[in-house]
């Protein structure tokens, strides 16, 4: 296939869905991934997507940090799995016996869980997206509130509230961007931040 063919595709699929992924586009164009990585490098060059991990996005979704082009809970779970998992087994080695942890919403750690059993811990959560594995060494607490459909988390007053009875050991925080200085990291909107920081407030660590 020619250059500018899969440059079609891939720009097609970018408008339709708002990402895509390198590994789809590989197997659906039977293309090398250094192959379409160039194609991803030269789109990126025309100003016409943003690489991320794994991937593109639509060029829209990487000028300003919003609600309007943030992308769905239902989009953002195909995206990375592999590293996700990676991360959750490595933020899970940090976890003591018996610890209190508070774990953030979003797709980054929803796989955590699975890498804490055994470890008989407290995990407190705002999120509608973890599930417990029948695990009974791992006591979990999600925290009621206002619900984000969007985010699939739970915000406002009473889940600041509600966690600002615990003290945690550790907080494990997920976010949108990442700026250029140090600890500089991003939300697309108030509600969740505000939940983030009252949990990093809590917690003795924070990763």
């Amino acid at each position: 296939m020619l250059s500018s063919e899969r440059k079609v595709y891939i720009l097609n699929e970018l408008e339709k869905n708002g990402t895509v992924k390198l590994k789809d586009v590989c197997e659906t164009l039977k293309a090398s991934e250094s192959t379409v990585r160039r194609d991803f490098e030269e789109l990126e060059k025309q100003n016409k997507l943003k690489r991320v991990f794994g991937g593109a996005v639509r060029i829209n979704y990487g000028s300003v940090l919003s609600q309007s082009n943030e992308l769905t809970m239902d989009k953002k779970v195909t995206i990375s799995v592999e590293a996700k998992h990676k991360l959750c087994k490595k933020c899970s080695e940090f976890v003591e016996e018996g610890e209190c942890i508070f774990i953030d919403g979003g797709t980054t750690f929803m796989h955590m869980l699975p890498y804490l059993e055994g470890k008989h811990v407290r995990v407190v959560t705002h999120s509608d997206f973890i599930r417990l594995h029948k695990d009974s060494t791992i006591d979990l607490i999600v925290v009621g509130g206002r619900n984000l459909p969007m985010y699939q988390m739970n915000v406002g007053l009473i889940a600041l509230e509600i966690l600002s009875r615990f003290n945690f050991d550790r907080a494990f925080i997920g976010c949108a961007a990442l700026g250029g200085g140090e600890s500089d990291a991003y939300t697309a909107e108030m509600d969740t931040a505000q939940i983030k920081m009252m949990a990093m407030k809590q917690s003795i660590h924070t990763y």
